[in-house]
């Protein structure tokens, strides 16, 4: 049987309005959770746990984006304007084209961090970006 997994090696993260993001050098990608909230339906008459169903719609992920460090980099804004991020995965050594999976949708960038300053370490700052559910957020399978 053939061995399968691959890196993140190559996979990138781009804004659609915010360009300064292509200038980043990324180190780290971070995809949070899809989560579904539980409502508790239980009554005076529950007896031994709550009582639970699953909340209508899903919390929208996350993204936390890692990158070193450069001068020359142009710094992303916390604007509060929508945009759309996208992330693609790099293209596995299994696969017969060079069509990577994307995950991408609407949302915000809430914050931006400039790195933090000291002897022995790289300068490495981070991105948080939002989806707000308007648009996506949307897995699509590489080919």
């Amino acid at each position: 049987m053939a061995l399968v997994g691959d890196t993140g090696n190559g996979a990138t993260f781009t804004l659609t309005t915010q360009t300064a993001a292509a200038s980043l050098k990324v180190d780290q990608i971070q995809i949070g959770e899809i989560t579904l909230d539980m409502l508790d339906v239980s009554t005076l008459s529950s007896s031994d746990f709550k009582e639970m169903i699953a909340s209508d719609l899903k919390n929208t992920p996350e993204l936390t984006v890692s990158y070193v460090y450069s001068a020359s980099a142009t710094a992303v804004t916390v604007t509060g304007s929508v945009d759309t991020a996208t992330v693609t995965f790099p293209v596995g050594a299994s696969q017969t084209s060079t069509t990577g999976a994307t995950f991408a949708g609407t949302g915000i960038v809430t914050s931006f961090k400039l790195p933090d300053l000291q002897n022995g370490n790289v300068m490495k700052g981070q991105i948080k970006f939002k989806f707000d559910g308007d648009t996506g957020p949307t897995y699509t399978r590489g080919s």
